[in-house]
């Protein structure tokens, strides 16, 4: 056992949750080229000493299901300070890490393995009204949150009307697209992200 883990056994056992954070490596966010997930949001490089697993972390909150590798993984976060929490490795200790709005990385204390499912979630996509109306496409994707699935647009000739990332904050997210400006007719929506890829087919009309 080495002595910086001996040091957090103690610390847990005093029932001390503070972690080190604040750490800024915007080094080390340049070499991975990490980018922001979404609107208002910005990647957080993270070191956890702890084997490769899925950790789940509450930012302001809000669950994150994340993969550790190498001692390494990437939380989305907001573009302003907010504060990270965790279970210890012990599995009883709670711990939480304030985070400034200018850091880009932070070290944090070893934490414990989650069962959640939420990063294995399948994915799934639905049209919304069929045929539509107002020119407007509404796909009902579901999946992992904080991820972006890209839907691309088709005309029956197989012409890309709309190509775009979305961003998905939650389990299920409803996203529109505009397609009045295109003539009418039968359109096929292509909604895809890592092993997932489905199309789906809907009218165009007045």
């Amino acid at each position: 056992m080495t002595l910086e883990r001996r040091k957090f056994i103690q610390m847990t056992a005093m029932g001390l949750a503070t972690v080190m954070s604040g750490i800024s490596l915007p080094t080390l966010a340049k070499q991975k080229q990490i980018q922001p997930l979404g609107p208002g949001t910005r990647p957080l490089s993270i070191t956890m000493p702890t084997p490769d697993g899925k950790y789940q972390f509450l930012v302001d909150g809000k669950k994150q299901v994340i993969s550790i590798t190498g001692e390494k993984g990437n939380l989305q976060i907001p573009d302003h300070s907010c504060i990270i929490e965790y279970t210890g490795e012990d599995g009883t200790t709670e711990l939480s890490v304030y985070i400034d709005h200018e850091t880009t990385g932070s070290y944090l204390h070893p934490g414990m393995p989650t069962k959640d499912v939420e990063a294995e979630l399948e994915w799934d996509a639905v049209l919304l009204g069929n045929p539509i109306r107002g020119g407007k496409v509404v796909a009902s994707i579901t999946g992992p949150a904080n991820t972006t699935p890209e839907v691309e647009i088709f005309d029956i000739r197989g012409n890309t009307l709309i190509k775009e990332k979305v961003t998905k904050s939650n389990t299920t997210d409803q996203f529109t697209f505009d397609v009045q400006p295109y003539a009418k007719g039968m359109l096929l929506v292509k909604v895809s992200c890592e092993e997932f890829t489905k199309t789906l087919k809907v009218m165009h009309g007045n």
